[in-house]
């Protein structure tokens, strides 16, 4: 044997050594990839945001854990709380908002909820905002409400979230719906498209919306006639903030046709709940492959665009299931404040 061959091997008896000695990489809590579990998930109308937001991560653990099977069926962001809570639904949908009022026991939930835990936050920005006709009277929201100018409005039905949302808006300018109808305007409940074509027809005067920050209904409307989206006053978001753990954020001028300026506005954001029952290694796997595929998750649906692992827990208003604040703990992902 040639002194080279002889120091060739050397080096790899030794390298050999050194990897064998190498301790194996930990997995220590980290889910079994057979861990399992049949789950039911209560999304929003069916193509809405709350339902995408929920197929997407139902996607994204299958993926990860086959046997996990998360289904999604419609649901609210009201309703989820209250079936998460008695058990009919295992995971809910529904929004930083509602957590909010939930966690104050206040309408529509004075009753508590001793079921439900909190999981992650979507992270996605819904905008409130208010879209008028470019000619009408009013500029932003504090003079419609101090001068009593008389609009025909449009929001979707009663007892959604963005009506509760919008009335609670209004409720706390001491203005109700009838109120509005006494200055000689008018509230009606309809879907998105027909406040479109109520607003083209000259039969409303703009729509109280929430969505993300460019809406199809939207461009269609301010394709067809020039708008104008009303501003917020300081007041208003310090409110929406206290009440509702509300953010503000911009919708940029030239987002929609015709409206060039940018307009702050309240902001609401997903917040994922599981009922307080469900195992820990299944709460632990759903977390895990969210956080480790968040790239490829935030790119399912334009709503989860903002989606990171270290977003997860931070702006959470119910308490966290058990599972869930261990794993953010071991992550090191901030905890709600």
């Amino acid at each position: 044997m040639t002194k080279k061959a002889s120091l060739w091997g050397l080096i790899f008896l030794v390298a050999a050594s050194l990897v064998w000695l190498m301790p194996a990489p930990s997995t220590a809590g980290a889910p079994s990839p057979k861990t399992s579990a049949v789950l039911k998930a209560g999304g929003g109308a069916v193509g809405g945001i709350g339902y995408m937001v929920m197929t997407g991560m139902s996607n994204t653990v299958r993926k990860a854990y086959p046997r996990i099977d998360v289904t999604v069926v419609p649901g609210g962001w009201v309703g989820n709380l209250y079936r998460v809570n008695s058990g009919e639904l295992d995971i809910g949908s529904t929004t930083v908002a509602m957590c909010s009022l939930a966690s104050q026991k206040v309408a529509p939930f004075e009753k508590p909820m001793p079921q439900v835990r909190s999981m992650y936050g979507t992270q996605d920005r819904l905008y409130y905002f208010a879209i008028v006709r470019k000619d009408a009277p009013v500029n932003s929201l504090a003079e419609l409400f101090a001068k009593k100018v008389p609009l025909k409005l449009c929001t979707i039905q009663k007892g959604t979230t963005t009506e509760l949302m919008w009335r609670n808006v209004f409720n706390s300018q001491g203005v109700t719906w009838e109120d509005l109808e006494q200055w000689g305007g008018k509230m009606n409940f309809v879907a998105w498209g027909d406040a479109v074509n109520l607003v083209k027809d000259n039969h409303a005067d703009g729509i109280l919306a929430v969505g993300v920050r460019k809406m199809g209904w939207v461009m269609d409307l301010t394709n067809s006639r020039e708008m104008k989206i009303l501003k917020w006053d300081d007041n208003l978001f310090k409110i929406l903030n206290k009440k509702f753990g509300f953010d503000t954020d911009a919708i940029p001028g030239g987002t929609y046709p015709g409206i060039k300026d940018a307009v702050e506005c309240p902001t609401d954001s997903g917040e994922v709940i599981v009922n307080a029952n469900i195992p820990d290694d299944v709460v632990t796997a759903i977390l895990t492959a969210l956080a480790d595929n968040a790239a490829a998750h935030s790119k399912y649906h334009k709503a989860l665009a903002n989606f990171t692992a270290a977003g997860m827990a931070k702006n959470i208003k119910l308490p966290l299931h058990p599972a869930a604040k261990k794993f953010y703990q071991e992550r090191g992902i901030q905890l709600p404040k």
